[in-house]
């Protein structure tokens, strides 16, 4: 009796465990087509000398060696870093704060809410086109700022210094309410019997989000950390649109993305492309599991 029930428990787990992977199976061919099988062939086109014009031709490692010493692409590198940290750490403060401003009850809320979101509505190319008129030397923002500093006309996207910042400036406006919803959910989550018992036990506002509600948050935060991490260093859209000659003025916008682009379809240098996308998967990879491996322990979870 005891060896039948067994041996029918046995069954029912295959069978669970069958129509378990019938269900998966739709998302791993999905993710084998789309993803896998593109990550697979990108590498072996960065083993070889690629122009679009003849058949790929096998060089190993040459690709690689060669852009050891390519000034555009070594130039590359500084501004996807530098634009990776100055968009994404700001991005992580102002949408914590901001969820933690939506997280209290105030009159119209709600609508405050919806207005904040409007910037995820359009697609990036549309917001780049709006930050293109916003920033014409005789726009909106000079009629601004320009009384403020002096000027009657200033160029934004052509000076050296301020290029790199306001497309930084625009990317951190674009993001701020996808991570602030995300920042939010995670408050939400936390029981409001943590934030009483705090209060409870005589600290104030500010000393429980320190010490409860923001170690409880540490999951959220290594999600928003890496998700943001890995959105900024594949950024194309903002610097090929809004910069001049798509990455410019003299490359300070250049990043490996766009230099992807240009080795790919404006050089004609598939082999070189590939092996740039390359590099820049093999530093995604790693900054991702820096940031994960500083947010894995268990030490502050409600579990």
């Amino acid at each position: 009796m005891i060896s039948r029930l067994l041996l029918r428990d046995v069954s029912v787990i295959r069978r669970r465990q069958y129509w378990g992977l019938v269900f998966v199976l739709p998302a791993v061919v999905f993710f084998a087509i789309f993803f896998l099988y593109p990550l697979i062939i990108g590498f072996g086109l960065s083993l070889t000398d690629f122009t679009l014009l003849r058949p790929p031709v096998w060089v190993g490692l040459d690709n690689y060696i060669d852009l050891m010493s390519d000034r555009l692409f070594l130039k590359s590198i500084n501004v996807t870093l530098g634009f990776v940290f100055g968009s994404t750490v700001p991005t992580w403060i102002l949408s914590l704060l901001a969820a933690l401003l939506f997280y209290q009850k105030f009159p119209g809320r709600e609508g405050l809410k919806l207005l904040f979101f409007s910037p995820l509505l359009p697609s990036v190319a549309v917001v780049s086109v709006i930050w293109v008129v916003l920033l014409h030397p005789s726009g909106i923002l000079t009629s601004i700022i320009g009384p403020l500093v002096g000027k009657y006309s200033i160029t934004w996207l052509h000076d050296l210094t301020l290029s790199p910042i306001v497309i930084v400036v625009a990317r951190i406006w674009s993001v701020i309410p996808f991570y602030m919803l995300i920042w939010l959910a995670g408050l939400t989550a936390i029981p409001q019997e943590l934030r009483d018992a705090a209060l409870v036990d005589g600290a104030n506002r500010r000393q429980s989000f320190l010490r409860v509600e923001l170690p409880l948050l540490r999951p959220t935060a290594v999600f928003v950390m890496a998700v943001s991490t890995i959105a900024a260093f594949q950024t194309f859209t903002l610097q090929f649109i809004i910069a001049p000659n798509q990455g410019g003025p003299v490359d300070v916008n250049t990043t490996m993305g766009v230099v992807i682009w240009k080795y790919g379809f404006q050089f004609y240098r598939m082999g070189d492309a590939a092996a740039v996308s390359a590099v820049l998967f093999v530093f995604i990879m790693v900054v991702t599991g820096i940031q994960l491996k500083l947010g894995s322990s268990d030490r502050f979870s409600l579990q």
